[in-house]
């Protein structure tokens, strides 16, 4: 007996031990205010795939031990190869649902690069689908805040003409304080004032920070989201043990 395709999927992250994730509607970015008002049409599903009738997103979480050491060639092979899982189990996805259902995985980064911009600029914008797909709400760094790992999550999307229950809509409850620590501890001074989209990153600034790291190895930044306080991982304090990794790798 076939599984149906939502049963399948839910299935397929229970065994890759991927626990938050949720399924929209395309039509979701021509309807809601926020997202509607700064995604192109260009950006959005339906100009990738015409028939797709859903989104899945899903994330995994950021290492808090290694993000502590960033910027660093530590985090940079961290970052990488979440990008790496992320787009494979993206394809699994995908695969998983092909060929009954027409699927496409969109890449994690798909960036013109950093000396272009950040994602802002990229061809589709992963942070809106786990926003529409009620996994969090975005901050005052533009990016998408979440109840477990506040902004330390990195999102991936898949395409599908597969018909699967819309999670719901974004959250309901704001998770961004405005508590100003990104701002203050962005070296690029990229950050303003108030959560997205009232106030936006200013790509060309961090664009510039960004090539600045990657001349040295050391890409990404990486600090305004190991600063922010919102998320349950941030209730236990890194260990000892993790402390004194953290200054050896910060040794020049």
């Amino acid at each position: 007996m076939c599984m149906e395709p939502e049963e399948k999927l839910r299935s397929l992250f229970e065994r890759y031990g991927i626990r938050h994730y949720g399924f929209v509607d395309p039509g979701r970015w021509d309807s809601d205010p926020l997202v509607s008002a700064t995604v192109p049409p260009e950006r959005r599903p339906r100009a990738i795939m015409p028939d797709a009738r859903s989104v899945i997103v899903f994330g995994v979480p950021v290492s808090r031990t290694v993000l502590e050491t960033a910027p660093s060639i530590y985090y940079r092979s961290h970052y990488d190869t979440l990008n790496i899982m992320l787009d494979q189990m993206s394809q699994r996805v995908a695969m998983e649902l092909e060929p009954e259902y027409r699927s496409v995985f969109v890449p994690r980064d798909g960036y013109l690069g950093v000396s272009h911009g950040v994602e802002m600029r990229s061809f589709f914008s992963h942070k809106h689908a786990a926003y529409l797909a009620g996994l969090g709400t975005f901050g005052v760094n533009s990016t998408i805040l979440t109840k477990d790992y506040g902004p330390r999550m990195r999102f991936v999307s898949v395409l599908t003409e597969a018909p699967l229950p819309d999670s719901g809509g974004p959250m309901g409850e704001e998770l961004c304080t405005e508590c100003g620590l990104c701002r203050k501890h962005c070296p690029a001074s990229a950050i303003g004032d108030r959560r997205y989209p009232v106030s936006r990153i200013d790509k060309d600034a961090c664009g510039a920070r960004s090539a600045e790291l990657v001349s040295h190895k050391t890409y990404p930044c990486g600090r305004c989201i190991l600063v922010c306080p919102i998320g349950r991982d941030r209730t236990s304090p890194p260990t000892e043990e993790a402390k004194s990794q953290i200054r050896e790798l910060r040794k020049p």
